[in-house]
């Protein structure tokens, strides 16, 4: 993607031209922009901006290959290289395009899609409808969103779209999006549509490729967690990101299909339990069967936020813990999502060697969360940190493995560093934790949990023995654990299938028992503890 600055002769104008795979779009340059506003003026969405444009994360680079290029400023400073500031690279976030002048830009593709986790109706029991009408489920995750058709009739999905949520031009978690939407006037509102333009077109989509009609269309079942259904519902999200954390609603909503330009659709959105404890989760839940278990059982959904739910074989309790985005790539100095040239996985060689693979078998680019788990297991397996994560520089391969910095070297240019050896620890020491609290809410151990259910495409794809070795996983057998891949999805289809559905999803909110970790005093002991690595043979 090239962003090009040229004078019109006969206009004496400066005109900004965005070339992507091969279309041209222009708007005028008298004013001095960011890269993401000159992007949103002219409405191309899903470029990524991980930290909402902090300049934190440095992941949003860009190269000036052609004009008077800009002195680097601070946070330019902090993440690039000597190398990298003469070659013009500069971050696209905190970059401001000089105006009246020729320049050329050079960003990432902004239609690149990550590996994104769809499920379908396997294995599902549906009380069959009869109304000869579709439905329209639709999985809002902060990262992706997926949508689904489905004929209600045969309870048989005809079709299904995954995407980038193009809210990440906006921050790359809830939190950034929940302070852009603050800081910025009419942040709500542009979130809002943001939003709905995008689901407006998945299902426009979907649509024209079975040839059906809006009218076709009877019933939509939106899902995800609070900060998405508040923007959804364009509720300001402020009061969920400051104590004592008050979502503006907890009850499901019924909205009108005009929102998607459906005009005989009605939009269900399931009820939140809490600020962080949302649809996503009283879905997966249902569609999981959780609560046809006897014996206790224990489901985690791995994300920025972890939320974890805990039954007894009589009651449900829950959290939320904020284990910050290292599993998401953000906060990892190779890190990214899970997209063409990840490192997926990574493993020790039978000549002793490190190997890995990536996503698409692509030259790899950098580490997603799977890679990111499997380097910290890894390291802890060969003895290179101990169990509190510090690096054994006395270590006899120490050469072979390491480089200065110190950090654990992959590829020539893909490096894990101690900073990220400790990125990781406190979201794992975030997630342990809070499954340590819930067991002592529930009067249980973990002795007394039978299954572990992981849910979301993060818990789809990592490798369990590894996330039990860094402590991450609890230490059940895996004979227990189960993966249950996108149950926000699933459940969104359960709505739309079985008869009683909705009913069901609202009596798992309305009887689970939500601990706030923020004011837990159990919680922080616990996370100190749980900072340490179970390592092998530690």
């Amino acid at each position: 993607m090239k962003i090009c600055y040229y004078t019109d002769m006969k206009q004496q104008s400066h005109t900004l031209t965005l070339l992507v795979s091969g279309k041209s779009f222009t708007l005028e340059n008298t004013l001095p922009r960011s890269v993401r506003e000159a992007l949103h003026d002219l409405g191309l969405e899903g470029v990524s901006f991980p930290c909402g444009g902090h300049g934190v994360c440095g992941k949003c680079l860009v190269r000036q290959i052609s004009g008077p290029i800009p002195n680097p400023n601070e946070h330019d400073y902090h993440h690039l290289s000597e190398d990298q500031l003469k070659a013009g690279f500069r971050l696209g976030c905190t970059l401001q395009i000089p105006c009246n002048e020729n320049v050329t830009l050079v960003l990432g593709d902004a239609e690149q899609n990550e590996h994104v986790l769809t499920t379908y109706l396997e294995d599902q029991k549906a009380d069959l409808f009869i109304s000869g009408k579709c439905g329209v489920a639709i999985d809002v995750g902060t990262t992706t969103i997926v949508v689904y058709l489905v004929d209600r009739a045969s309870a048989t999905v005809l079709g299904t779209l995954a995407a980038m949520n193009h809210q990440r031009t906006y921050g790359g978690d809830v939190i950034a999006r929940i302070q852009y939407a603050s800081e910025t006037e009419g942040g709500v509102s542009l979130l809002h549509t943001t939003l709905v333009s995008q689901l407006c077109n998945m299902i426009q989509t979907l649509l024209q490729e079975h040839s059906l009609s809006t009218k076709s269309v009877d019933e939509v079942v939106v899902v995800g967690n609070p900060t998405m259904m508040h923007f959804l519902s364009k509720e300001d999200p402020a009061s969920l990101a400051v104590a004592p954390f008050t979502p503006v609603f907890v009850k499901p909503k019924i909205l009108e299909g005009t929102l998607f330009r459906l005009e005989q659709a009605k939009v269900l959105v399931p009820g939140l339990v809490s600020a962080y404890i949302g649809s996503d989760i009283t879905v997966g839940l249902h569609a999981s069967n959780v609560l046809d278990e006897q014996k206790g059982a224990l489901y985690i959904d791995i994300g920025t936020n972890g939320e974890i739910a805990l039954y007894n074989g009589k009651e449900l309790f829950s959290c939320s813990s904020a284990a910050g985005p290292a599993f998401e790539g953000a906060s990892i100095l190779h890190g990214m999502s899970a997209l063409g040239g990840a490192i997926d996985h990574v493993w020790l060689s039978e000549d002793g060697s490190i190997a890995f693979s990536t996503i698409g078998e692509e030259k790899a680019k950098g580490i997603c969360g799977s890679g990111i788990i499997d380097c910290v297991a890894l390291m802890l397996g060969l003895h290179l940190i101990d169990e509190t994560g510090a690096i054994n520089g006395e270590h006899p391969e120490y050469a072979r493995y390491m480089q200065d910095g110190p950090a654990l070297r992959l590829t020539d240019t893909v490096v894990f560093t101690a900073r990220d050896i400790r990125e990781v620890q406190l979201a794992k020491a975030a997630i342990a934790a809070g499954v340590q609290v819930l067991l002592e809410e529930a009067g249980m151990t973990l002795s007394d949990v039978h299954t572990l259910y992981l849910a979301g495409g993060f818990g789809s794809f990592i490798h369990t023995q590894q996330a039990q070795q860094i402590g991450l996983l609890p230490l059940v057998s895996e004979q227990s654990i189960r993966t249950v891949g996108n149950a926000a999805g699933k459940g969104a289809l359960c709505i739309l299938t079985q008869s009683k559905g909705w009913q069901d999803v609202e009596t798992i909110r309305r009887s689970m028992h939500y601990h706030e970790l923020s004011s837990s005093a159990a919680f922080q002991n616990h996370f100190i503890d749980q900072m340490l690595f179970a390592g092998e043979g530690l």
